[in-house]
């Protein structure tokens, strides 16, 4: 499974930062606020449209497998004891297409282009570098779950096989990780004092992305397109 930024040169990719996280944002009150079951279930659609034309099939295939857990207990829960499947369908689609529209910001914005972006529009460095971190966050922890696993292996560890097994390797796997994730946030705090990161509240970036009129316009109308649904569905 993707979770992390992916390189490529779909539109997203090109976009401005904002660009996306307006997409995900909409669409996650869209998720809630358009008439179920149509509204969800087209909109999961839409979306998952839109992750192969921005060329990240990564990130669909990925929110996939994520929401495939949720339909199986859904359709359990709603189907198997009688009750309609209408509102597991309902349900499912949200999920599926929150799961798809996270995804694609996270598949599609680099975290240093993020920054830069942020730090043009006056946002306090200490804000931009907490927004980029937790894009990190999900990617570095699974490579060093990855460094972790390959050097237990390495030592004789077994997590594989029978269940006692993958018990057993719980602990040499997970005290690792957890000790190591905050080594790291120590060093990155140890990192941000030297460079005088508190000390400066605005930075001028050296490179920010480009946003020209016509994203600026797509961002406000899927503001409004949000904004219009709540109201639709708070009136009627």
């Amino acid at each position: 499974m993707i979770v992390g930024y992916t390189p490529g040169r779909g539109f997203l990719h090109r976009a401005h930062p904002f660009t996306p996280f307006a997409l995900a944002g909409a669409a996650i009150v869209w998720a809630f606020a358009l008439p179920a079951p149509t509204g969800p279930a087209l909109l999961a659609v839409v979306l998952a449209a839109v992750a192969l034309a921005a060329r990240l099939p990564g990130a669909l295939g990925t929110a996939l497998v994520m929401a495939a857990p949720f339909w199986v207990f859904l359709l359990l829960i709603h189907w198997g004891f009688g009750d309609t499947p209408g509102r597991a369908l309902v349900v499912g689609s949200q999920v599926t297409a929150i799961l798809v529209a996270f995804l694609m910001v996270v598949a599609a914005v680099h975290p240093a282009r993020l920054v830069d972006a942020l730090v043009a529009r006056r946002v306090p460095f200490a804000v931009a570098y907490l927004l980029a971190a937790t894009l990190q966050a999900v990617p570095r922890l699974r490579e060093r779950a990855r460094a972790i696993l390959d050097a237990q292996r390495c030592r004789g560890l077994r997590v594989s096989g029978s269940v006692w097994n993958r018990v057993r390797a719980v602990v040499p796997l997970t005290v690792p990780l957890v000790l190591g994730a905050l080594a790291e946030v120590d060093q990155r705090a140890l990192a941000l004092e030297a460079r005088a990161a508190a000390g400066v509240r605005h930075r001028t970036p050296l490179a920010p992305p480009s946003d020209t009129t016509g994203e600026r316009v797509l961002r406000w109308s899927m503001a409004a397109g949000a904004v219009a649904a709540v109201l639709l569905r708070v009136l009627w």
